[in-house]
């Protein structure tokens, strides 16, 4: 389940992981119960319910994307403040409590969650983990590795690690946002197209003699081994489709 909790952890939902299963299971669920209800057939309602999964999962893929595209934009700030505050001498508290107030709005919240928590004497290393595990990006990964780095060595030459990460950050969005923004598009065509077939075959299988044709072994294996040939595509699709970019540093339990 790492990778469902990654991308959960991406689109924010972490902290209500247990809800986003119950109904990602009910939605598949209930597919294939009323697919089975209209038509009748077993193989369909099936077939059908395994798209609805991968459905929910291109939805909070979607959900993510877009919440780290956003999150992207606020992060060179964010080390910024804290390269600034090294300078300035700040402590880690008065600059957690700082963020917490006048940071980047979607922040805020993390920020003064992970102050309140070191605050009452939790430990860093706990601390970090849920400020990383409810971000769910690579940045906040980074950023708790820094903090984690600040604690047990000092400040000294911090300041300039986190000039350099605001530096970095920048540059990497100006070289991968055009290309992830193209890529996007071009894969979400390709996986639009897969539904295409299953939505005629629900429609052929409203006449009498499909439905009949469908209901039969040979029928079943029909409808099975289109289903394989839709997973391998969207397999392929995503492999074919996707770059190399910066992971995780640090995966969701």
């Amino acid at each position: 389940m790492s990778f469902f909790n990654l991308l959960i952890s991406s689109a924010g939902l972490y902290s209500k992981r247990k809800e986003t299963y119950v109904l990602a299971a009910t939605a598949v669920i209930l597919s294939g119960v009323l697919v089975h209800a209209t038509t009748g057939v077993m193989g369909l309602s099936l077939s059908l319910s395994a798209l609805t999964a991968g459905a929910v999962i291109e939805v909070i893929r979607l959900r993510a994307r877009s919440r780290q595209n956003y999150l992207d934009r606020l992060w060179p700030r964010v080390f910024d403040s804290f390269q600034n505050a090294t300078q300035s001498g700040l402590s880690l508290q008065e600059q957690l409590e700082y963020l917490a107030r006048v940071g980047p709005a979607r922040l805020r919240k993390h920020f003064a969650r992970l102050h309140h928590d070191l605050d009452r004497g939790n430990d860093i290393a706990a601390s970090l983990q849920v400020f990383r595990e409810a971000i769910g990006s690579r940045q906040a990964d980074y950023l708790s590795l820094l903090i984690e780095v600040t604690t047990e060595l000092g400040t000294a030459g911090v300041a300039e690690s986190w000039r350099k990460a605001a530096a970095n950050l920048r540059a990497e969005q100006a070289m991968f946002g055009e290309v992830i923004a193209k890529q996007g598009w071009v894969l979400g065509s390709a996986k639009v197209a897969l539904a295409a077939p299953w939505l005629v075959a629900f429609l052929l299988v409203r006449l009498e003699q499909n439905r009949a044709a469908f209901e039969t072994t040979l029928g079943a294996m029909v409808l099975i081994i289109g289903l394989l040939l839709s997973v391998l595509a969207y397999v392929a699709v995503n492999k074919l489709g996707s770059l190399t970019l910066p992971g995780r540093i640090f995966n969701a339990t």
